[in-house]
């Protein structure tokens, strides 16, 4: 939820993956196929352009990076995220993994975006595989906002849960969010905004237009 919360719990409910009696296991096998890749926001910014939309409402070129990593102190089932603004050799904003493991419970697959700690040292850690196994997270924060995912014309659709999410940051502060993703073979487009208790808003758009990050060919 942008620079205000570090991590958020996805659940993606089975049954909508397809027909049929398909296992946790290959859930995940489409899951992993699906996740990782480069992408970036340059198409939606420079339509914005076209169509004359003013500098001040165009959204902010953002160029991120989602890629497997083997590091089981964490779990089997790891990414490394990295987003930039500005384009691939902008300003990094964002360091951090994406966990993932199966909820049983739930029957589907559970997902949290984690901050690691030091994280300049952790820069492109996707290429930097004799620093696998010593990255982690902060086990006390975030999680808080489950996401529930499903397959929608053909889609990849997360919601949060109700509709919404409201908690007490770990700085004692209510806050809200308003989050849809959506996933593509060709595209991840997020609407992600974040509010205090007073509903006004702390980060993402008040227009609420998703940011659509175009997947870029390897």
């Amino acid at each position: 939820m942008g620079k205000f919360i570090c991590s958020v719990a996805i659940v993606l409910a089975l049954a909508p993956w397809g027909a049929g009696a398909a296992t946790l296991p290959e859930i995940m096998v489409q899951i992993m196929a699906v996740m990782p890749g480069t992408y970036d926001t340059a198409d939606q910014v420079n339509d914005e352009i076209v169509r004359g939309i003013p500098e001040a409402q165009r959204h902010e070129r953002r160029h991120v990076i989602y890629a497997r990593i083997d590091a089981p102190q964490i779990g089997p089932y790891i990414f490394f995220r990295q987003e930039r603004k500005g384009g691939p050799e902008g300003e990094i904003i964002t360091r951090g993994v994406v966990v993932f493991e199966p909820d049983e419970s739930a029957n589907g697959i559970r997902m949290w975006l984690r901050n690691i700690p030091d994280p300049v040292r952790f820069t492109d850690l996707h290429l930097k595989k004799d620093l696998w196994a010593q990255v982690t997270f902060d086990p006390t924060y975030g999680g808080k906002c489950p996401f529930h995912w499903r397959l929608a014309e053909g889609k990849l659709v997360g919601t949060l849960q109700g509709g919404g999410c409201k908690i007490i940051s770990n700085a004692g502060k209510a806050m809200s969010f308003d989050a849809t993703w959506t996933s593509t073979q060709a595209s991840l487009s997020v609407f992600d905004n974040t509010y205090d208790g007073d509903r006004k808003l702390l980060s993402g758009r008040a227009d609420k237009v998703a940011t659509l990050y175009t997947r870029l060919k390897p």
